[in-house]
Protein backbone atom coordinates (compact mmCIF):
# COMPACT_ATOMS: atom_id res chain seq x y z
CA UNK A 1 0.00 0.00 0.00
CA UNK A 2 1.46 3.38 -0.96
CA UNK A 3 1.97 6.22 1.55
CA UNK A 4 -0.73 8.48 0.02
CA UNK A 5 -3.40 5.79 0.22
CA UNK A 6 -2.38 4.93 3.77
CA UNK A 7 -2.46 8.59 4.87
CA UNK A 8 -5.92 8.92 3.31
CA UNK A 9 -7.03 5.81 5.22
CA UNK A 10 -5.68 7.28 8.45
CA UNK A 11 -7.57 10.54 7.92
CA UNK A 12 -10.79 9.23 6.40
CA UNK A 13 -11.26 6.01 8.34
CA UNK A 14 -9.02 5.42 11.34
CA UNK A 15 -9.08 8.90 12.89
CA UNK A 16 -12.80 9.37 12.20
CA UNK A 17 -13.64 6.01 13.76
CA UNK A 18 -11.44 6.79 16.74
CA UNK A 19 -13.27 10.10 17.25
CA UNK A 20 -16.66 8.45 16.76
CA UNK A 21 -16.05 5.80 19.42
CA UNK A 22 -14.58 8.33 21.86
CA UNK A 23 -17.55 10.67 21.45
CA UNK A 24 -20.17 7.90 21.49
CA UNK A 25 -18.65 6.46 24.65
CA UNK A 26 -18.62 9.86 26.37
CA UNK A 27 -22.21 10.60 25.30
CA UNK A 28 -23.51 7.29 26.65
CA UNK A 29 -21.48 7.63 29.84
CA UNK A 30 -22.95 11.09 30.43
CA UNK A 31 -26.52 9.85 29.83
CA UNK A 32 -26.05 6.83 32.05
CA UNK A 33 -24.62 8.85 34.93
CA UNK A 34 -27.31 11.54 34.60
CA UNK A 35 -30.11 8.95 34.70
CA UNK A 36 -28.45 7.21 37.64
CA UNK A 37 -28.06 10.40 39.68
CA UNK A 38 -31.66 11.41 39.06
CA UNK A 39 -32.76 7.91 40.09
CA UNK A 40 -30.68 8.04 43.26
CA UNK A 41 -32.04 11.43 44.29
CA UNK A 42 -35.67 10.63 43.48
CA UNK A 43 -35.49 7.20 45.12
CA UNK A 44 -34.10 8.73 48.30
CA UNK A 45 -36.63 11.58 48.17
CA UNK A 46 -39.70 9.34 47.83
CA UNK A 47 -39.84 8.05 51.44
CA UNK A 48 -39.06 11.52 52.78
CA UNK A 49 -41.97 13.03 50.85
CA UNK A 50 -44.22 10.15 51.90
CA UNK A 51 -43.33 10.81 55.54
CA UNK A 52 -44.50 14.41 55.17
CA UNK A 53 -48.07 13.18 54.87
CA UNK A 54 -49.82 14.25 58.04
CA UNK A 55 -46.88 16.06 59.65
CA UNK A 56 -47.91 19.27 61.35
CA UNK A 57 -45.40 22.06 61.61
CA UNK A 58 -46.57 24.17 64.52
CA UNK A 59 -50.03 25.42 63.64
CA UNK A 60 -49.55 24.66 59.91
CA UNK A 61 -50.69 21.30 58.55
CA UNK A 62 -48.48 20.48 55.54
CA UNK A 63 -50.83 17.92 53.96
CA UNK A 64 -53.48 20.39 52.73
CA UNK A 65 -50.81 22.70 51.30
CA UNK A 66 -49.22 19.95 49.19
CA UNK A 67 -50.97 16.88 47.92
CA UNK A 68 -48.25 14.59 49.26
CA UNK A 69 -49.79 11.38 47.95
CA UNK A 70 -49.91 12.80 44.43
CA UNK A 71 -46.29 13.97 44.74
CA UNK A 72 -45.18 10.48 45.85
CA UNK A 73 -47.00 8.93 42.88
CA UNK A 74 -45.39 11.40 40.45
CA UNK A 75 -41.89 10.83 41.85
CA UNK A 76 -42.40 7.04 41.78
CA UNK A 77 -43.61 7.23 38.18
CA UNK A 78 -40.53 9.22 37.16
CA UNK A 79 -38.32 6.63 38.86
CA UNK A 80 -40.10 3.85 36.95
CA UNK A 81 -39.73 5.71 33.64
CA UNK A 82 -36.03 6.38 34.19
CA UNK A 83 -35.38 2.78 35.25
CA UNK A 84 -37.14 1.49 32.14
CA UNK A 85 -35.25 4.00 30.00
CA UNK A 86 -31.91 2.80 31.36
CA UNK A 87 -32.83 -0.80 30.63
CA UNK A 88 -34.26 -0.05 27.19
CA UNK A 89 -31.56 2.24 25.84
CA UNK A 90 -28.59 0.38 27.39
CA UNK A 91 -26.51 3.50 28.04
CA UNK A 92 -24.10 1.68 30.33
CA UNK A 93 -23.57 -1.21 27.92
CA UNK A 94 -23.08 1.15 24.98
CA UNK A 95 -20.66 3.28 26.99
CA UNK A 96 -18.54 0.21 27.84
CA UNK A 97 -18.74 -1.28 24.33
CA UNK A 98 -17.76 1.98 22.61
CA UNK A 99 -14.99 2.64 25.11
CA UNK A 100 -13.65 -0.87 24.65
CA UNK A 101 -13.52 -0.46 20.87
CA UNK A 102 -11.85 2.93 21.26
CA UNK A 103 -9.23 1.45 23.60
CA UNK A 104 -8.51 -1.34 21.09
CA UNK A 105 -8.14 1.12 18.19
CA UNK A 106 -6.10 3.76 20.01
CA UNK A 107 -2.77 1.94 20.45
CA UNK A 108 -2.71 0.51 16.92
CA UNK A 109 -1.09 3.66 15.49
CA UNK A 110 1.60 3.48 18.18
CA UNK A 111 2.31 -0.17 17.39
CA UNK A 112 2.63 0.85 13.74
CA UNK A 113 4.87 3.87 14.42
CA UNK A 114 7.21 2.04 16.80
CA UNK A 115 7.33 -1.30 14.91
CA UNK A 116 5.81 -3.34 17.73
CA UNK A 117 4.20 -6.76 17.42
CA UNK A 118 3.26 -7.77 13.89
CA UNK A 119 4.70 -4.50 12.58
CA UNK A 120 8.21 -5.55 13.65
CA UNK A 121 8.40 -8.49 11.24
CA UNK A 122 10.89 -8.01 8.43
CA UNK A 123 9.50 -7.70 4.93
CA UNK A 124 5.96 -7.02 6.11
CA UNK A 125 3.76 -4.36 4.51
CA UNK A 126 3.10 -2.39 7.71
CA UNK A 127 0.33 -0.32 6.14
CA UNK A 128 -1.61 -3.40 5.03
CA UNK A 129 -1.19 -4.98 8.47
CA UNK A 130 -2.45 -1.78 10.09
CA UNK A 131 -5.55 -1.59 7.87
CA UNK A 132 -6.26 -5.30 8.38
CA UNK A 133 -5.98 -5.04 12.17
CA UNK A 134 -8.09 -1.87 12.40
CA UNK A 135 -10.80 -3.31 10.17
CA UNK A 136 -10.81 -6.53 12.22
CA UNK A 137 -11.42 -4.50 15.39
CA UNK A 138 -14.23 -2.57 13.71
CA UNK A 139 -15.73 -5.72 12.22
CA UNK A 140 -15.75 -7.41 15.63
CA UNK A 141 -17.59 -4.45 17.15
CA UNK A 142 -20.07 -4.26 14.27
CA UNK A 143 -20.80 -8.00 14.36
CA UNK A 144 -21.93 -7.71 18.01
CA UNK A 145 -24.89 -5.57 17.04
CA UNK A 146 -28.22 -7.33 16.66
CA UNK A 147 -29.77 -7.18 13.18
CA UNK A 148 -32.48 -4.71 14.25
CA UNK A 149 -29.89 -2.26 15.61
CA UNK A 150 -27.83 -2.63 12.43
CA UNK A 151 -30.92 -1.83 10.36
CA UNK A 152 -31.62 1.22 12.52
CA UNK A 153 -28.02 2.43 12.12
CA UNK A 154 -28.24 1.99 8.33
CA UNK A 155 -31.42 4.05 8.24
CA UNK A 156 -29.94 6.73 10.53
CA UNK A 157 -26.86 7.10 8.33
CA UNK A 158 -28.83 7.37 5.10
CA UNK A 159 -31.50 9.61 6.59
CA UNK A 160 -34.10 7.54 4.69
CA UNK A 161 -36.39 5.41 6.88
CA UNK A 162 -37.25 3.27 3.84
CA UNK A 163 -33.62 2.79 2.74
CA UNK A 164 -33.61 -0.84 3.87
CA UNK A 165 -36.44 -1.63 1.45
CA UNK A 166 -34.52 -0.50 -1.63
Amino acid sequence: MDKTTFDKYLDDRYNKQLDYYRQASAKNQKRYKLFQWILIVLSALTPVVAALNGIKSGAINISPLINVNLLVVIISSIVAILTTGLKTFNYQELWVKYRSTYEKLKPEIHYYNFNIGPYAATGVDKESVFVTRVEAILDTEHSQWPPVKSLQNTQDQSGDPDSSKK
